[in-house]
């Protein structure tokens, strides 16, 4: 008997209604696209050197690889050669890149490797996930195969995500984490809506309590999905259950928390990590807003990057608010047809990105950090894009149309081509190894140096001390006393290495009294205060 297709059977992409050509310039272009990401993301591996150890770990990056070593070498959560105590960092993230670490005997370099093939994994675990997430929940209709796998591919071949998810963070493993929580809120939220069920409460409370192990910032997604299910509860006459339910997944979450809680409180006397603490000082409210919308329309382009003087400007923007507000309008208008063709975890993802806009736009002080903590927006935005989009090109019969529209994904393909290009061109450019290089050629490793940004610096030379607060909770004290340079001398400090702005710091009659200008290269972005009083001479004197 000949076998017919209907609507709801799942077909090949460019299947129906399409001739052989347009279904193989769709296959091309998705393997093109995911050969040039896997090769992005594998180069660093193969090449070694400069690339690995600058294309893959962003400043921040190497502060959590430096807890993540020093965790590994039986120091604990801490920094500046083991001596300082510090919980400025993502915990379950720096346990996983410290198995890393020991894997390698705490070898700086040898390191990276592991660390960078993990992050790999994760990225490709994401993508895995999303696939099975988008074919299995999301869509409940034709073509849902179709649909996964261009979800999966957009996510995996965007710019941002190999960016992001390869940064020497936990963005990546954040992601991922998230994904399952929504996978798993998906597949029990039938049993939930039976009966109380004891255990689906407690495996889900479980789940968002080790997604906010890898990043604090999903205790709102921890409330999105809470406050929806007890709407969910209203809305479907069981208020008395889903206040329940809420309330156990809620403490369930809260217990796996607990000891990482206890740690902050009882070690450094506050909830929020010194990162968090340190971020937020001087902030004026809304003093972000304006970068927010131009970072979350970034992090909504998954296929695109903006040029950073467009990005910045005021006319974008503008032009950025409008497309947000019009966005959310149109969502508002066909909220019923988002709601039948996305599932719920898909609602709390939304509501989840909402929920960071607003309090990195409104409460955070950090600008330059809103494209990663945005990243999840990635995700929605190739999940709304392929669940919407897709279906409509499968449906559209007209061959100048099918042409277009084919015209256009190629187009886009190109420009993540491009972009990912760029990424590899650029993966020898590091904003902070010009403060190493110095280091390493002019400093003995047993001198203590300070800087602002001791991220990469830290990492590369165990006696750096932070003099911003972010991962040093004794600088943080001395910060808000706005007298850092008391802490500098305390620690023995001999060099402050850092970029060029750090000479605006002799204005400070503290530093002025106790420090001179030793080098400042415009060039290279680099400055060096030296101590005035300091017996350790520098080896070799850096041109500048």
């Amino acid at each position: 008997m000949k076998k017919t297709h209907d609507q709801s059977t799942p077909r090949a992409l460019g299947t129906h209604g399409a001739s052989p050509a347009s279904s193989l310039v769709w296959k091309a272009v998705l393997v093109v696209v995911v050969v040039g990401a896997i090769a992005v993301r594998v180069a660093p591996l193969i090449e070694g050197g400069d690339r690995l150890a600058r294309q893959c770990v962003s400043e921040d990056g190497y502060l959590m690889l430096t807890i993540a070593r020093n965790i590994a070498l039986g120091n604990g959560f801490s920094v500046a050669d083991g001596t300082v105590p510090s919980n400025g960092t993502q915990p379950l993230a720096a346990v996983l890149y410290a198995g890393c670490f020991a894997l390698v005997g705490g070898d700086r370099l040898q390191g990276l490797y592991p660390v960078v093939a993990l992050q790999i994994l994760l990225g490709i675990a994401c993508a895995i996930s999303l696939f099975f997430l988008t074919r299995k929940y999301l869509y409940r209709g034709a073509h849902a195969d179709v649909m996964a796998l261009v979800v999966a591919t957009i996510w995996f071949a965007s710019p941002s995500s190999i960016k992001h998810s390869q940064n020497g963070l936990e963005t990546g493993l954040c992601a991922l984490l998230i994904l399952l929580s929504i996978a798993t809120y998906d597949a029990l939220l039938p049993r939930l809506k039976r009966g109380f069920a004891l255990w689906a409460c407690t495996g889900l409370g479980v789940m968002l309590g080790v997604t906010f192990l890898g990043r604090n910032d999903t205790c709102f997604l921890i409330a999105a999905m809470l406050l929806i299910h007890l709407y969910l509860g209203y809305r479907d006459g069981s208020p008395g259950q889903s206040f329940l339910q809420t309330l156990l997944i809620g403490s369930v979450s809260v217990i796996v928390a607990v000891p990482w809680l206890w740690f902050n409180v009882s070690s450094f006397g506050h909830v929020v990590p010194v990162s968090g603490r340190a971020e937020a000082l001087d902030v004026k409210f809304g003093s972000n807003f304006l970068p927010a919308i131009s970072a979350m329309v970034e992090n909504l382009l998954p296929v695109a990057r903006i040029p950073r003087a467009m990005e910045d400007s005021t006319w974008f923007r503008v032009l950025a608010a409008v497309a947000l507000v019009t966005a959310l309008l149109v969502a508002l208008r066909h909220r019923r047809l988002l709601a039948e063709r996305f599932s719920t975890g898909v609602g709390v993802l939304a509501a989840f990105v909402g929920a960071l806009f607003l309090y990195y736009g409104l409460y955070f002080g950090m600008p330059s950090f809103l494209g990663r903590y945005f990243f999840p927006a990635v995700t929605l935005s190739a999940i709304v894009v392929a669940g919407c989009a897709v279906p409509t090109f499968v449906a559209i019969q007209a061959r100048p149309r099918r042409v277009a529209v084919l015209g256009i994904v190629t187009i886009a393909a190109m420009i993540c081509l491009g972009l990912n290009a760029r990424i590899f061109a650029r993966g020898r450019d590091h904003l902070h190894f010009q403060c190493v290089d110095w280091v390493a050629e002019n400093v003995p490793e047993e001198t203590w140096i300070g800087a602002v940004q001791t991220g990469t610096l830290g990492y590369y030379h165990d006696r750096t001390i932070n003099l911003d607060g972010k991962v040093d909770p004794n600088a943080l004290q001395f910060r808000i006393e706005r007298r850092i340079w008391d802490y500098a001398l305390q620690r023995d400090v001999q060099y402050i290495v850092d970029w060029a702005g750090i000479t605006d710091w002799l204005a400070l009659p503290g530093v002025a009294k106790n420090y001179e200008l030793l080098l400042t290269d415009a060039d290279k972005n680099l400055a060096v205060l030296k101590r005035r009083d300091g017996s350790i001479p520098v080896r070799t004197q850096a041109g500048g």
